[in-house]
């Protein structure tokens, strides 16, 4: 691509413009470099690198496809951005689906999870570090389907989306009446752990809705996360969901992570009440707990500003992919605010 031939036409000080020379693309697109290629001896595909920074545009900016065909072909900020001529169009938003598709197929969660780390690893490498006081919480994404319908059980809608609680509400009743009733929905989870300086999501992991949070967390912090990333998390925050004496003491004790998380009211059968007391209402645990507001805030960032509030696409498969974009879309506006202060203000 000529650059010169921007040159008056977009800010170079602009987020995108600086965005496409901060982070290395060519690194983060390293292993999809094969799907660039066209074994049926039909036209080149596009590039891998070119295709993978669409598709972070769409997540970017929460854009449809069809949206960010046209974002890519007619922003010179965005075509800047991905490398193209000035004078070029952009894929159409078939490109764009098929290799989602492939990506998903023929890569898998690993891939995503990798380029999720990739990316965390490029911003530590420029001294964005995360804190090591970190915060754990889930998040409920719903389907892409229509739950108030009645669905034909032989072909559902989405076949991986699962009911699950995410709480209680309160409700007015008939008689003017106030109760409290369960939140259901169908969907899925998104469990994350981010830092509380920044924060920055250091990981994730997707499971349909009916997984418990604490069930989720478990996993997250005792199978995806490597023991360097656990290593680098020495205090754990969290809300009540997760306060169970078992967990507890495996991660203080197996991993060597600090709690200090709310526990439940009711705590009926719980061995030692006492040590439990004196464990929530520890001054320092009480002064981390003071931070755990971060999580919410980088959930609520997600749902309004990168489409986490509902699922794009069908399938376990595919939200692990729509979290992975969404939680990197989130980092990068990080990482360029910490480096060189340019900031992307949603429309």
């Amino acid at each position: 691509m000529c650059t010169d031939a921007y040159a008056g036409f977009i800010d170079r000080d602009h987020f995108l413009s600086r965005l496409a020379s901060e982070c290395n693309w060519h690194e983060l697109a390293g292993p999809i470099k094969a799907l660039g290629s066209n074994d049926t001896d039909g036209r080149p595909r596009n590039p891998a690198v070119l295709m993978l920074k669409m598709t972070f545009v769409s997540f970017l900016f929460d854009l449809s496809d069809r949206d960010t065909e046209f974002a890519c072909t007619n922003n010179l900020l965005v075509k800047f951005f991905l490398g193209l001529p000035i004078d070029g169009r952009a894929p159409d938003h078939s490109s764009l689906c098929r290799f989602r598709e492939g990506v998903v197929s023929s890569l898998g969660q690993g891939f995503m999870l990798g380029l999720f780390r990739r990316l965390v690893a490029q911003a530590r490498a420029r001294g964005v570090e995360p804190s090591p006081v970190q915060a754990l919480d889930a998040t409920h994404v719903f389907a892409d389907a229509d739950d108030s319908k009645p669905r034909d059980p032989r072909t559902p809608r989405d076949p991986d989306a699962s009911w699950g609680c995410k709480g209680n509400e309160t409700r007015t009743t008939a008689d003017g009446g106030k109760a409290s009733i369960p939140k259901f929905f169908l969907g899925y989870k998104a469990h994350l752990v981010a830092d509380v300086r920044h924060g920055l999501v250091t990981a994730f992991h997707a499971t349909t809705g009916r997984t418990a949070d604490i069930d989720g967390g478990d996993w997250l912090v005792g199978r995806v996360m490597t023991p360097e990333e656990r290593a680098s998390a020495r205090v754990l925050l969290a809300d009540r969901g997760y306060g169970s004496p078992v967990w507890i003491n495996l991660l203080e004790k197996e991993y060597g992570i600090m709690t200090a998380f709310s526990l439940p009211e009711s705590r009926d059968g719980w061995r030692n009440p006492g040590k439990w007391e004196a464990h929530e209402g520890d001054p320092g645990r009480r002064a981390f707990r003071r931070d755990r507001y971060v999580i919410e805030r980088v959930n609520a960032s997600l749902k309004r500003h990168h489409g986490h509030g509902r699922c794009r696409y069908l399938g376990l498969a595919k939200f692990g992919f729509q979290a992975a974009m969404s939680a990197m879309a989130h980092n990068v506006k990080i990482y360029m605010r910490v480096l060189t202060g340019a900031t992307l203000r949603p429309a």
